[in-house]
């Protein structure tokens, strides 16, 4: 069993780190972990214009490594291992691209993560990935 863990560095999102590693220690069989974490991407903004692309990926590789530290270090503390898996794009249609491209079977996240303002305008990256993900999704409230 291949199980992704979508992480933004919310506290949402490590309470879901922590029951996906409580989950795999109650298996049979260990199952591959994957710590997912997925920026829009902010290239497309107007922002972004006249600014070298390298140089805004490497910005959002940081942010993403200081999100992604609390998850990786519950995952070493609890004795497994877990891959990590960064995106930049659209949230959930690049988390489905990572689910299919990685063989995911469960994907498990939090409630609600990052951004609350555009959960208003726009509805959770949650409810998005719930309605068109391939493979079951697990929410940890």
């Amino acid at each position: 069993m291949h199980i992704g863990i979508a992480v933004d560095g919310s506290e949402n999102s490590l309470r879901a780190v922590k029951h996906a590693i409580g989950l795999a220690e109650q298996l049979k069989q260990a199952p591959s972990l994957s710590l997912i974490n997925v920026h829009l991407s902010a290239l497309i903004s107007p922002v972004a214009k006249g600014i070298d692309r390298h140089q805004i990926e490497q910005y959002m590789d940081q942010i993403a490594e200081e999100e992604l530290k609390p998850a990786r270090q519950a995952v070493a503390d609890s004795g497994l291992s877990a891959q990590v898996i960064k995106g930049h794009g659209e949230i959930a249609p690049t988390m489905i691209d990572i689910i299919k491209k990685e063989k995911i079977d469960l994907m498990i996240m939090g409630g609600k993560g990052r951004s609350s303002l555009s959960d208003l305008i726009l509805g959770s990256v949650t409810t998005k990935l719930i309605s068109i993900s391939p493979v079951p999704v697990l929410v940890v409230k």
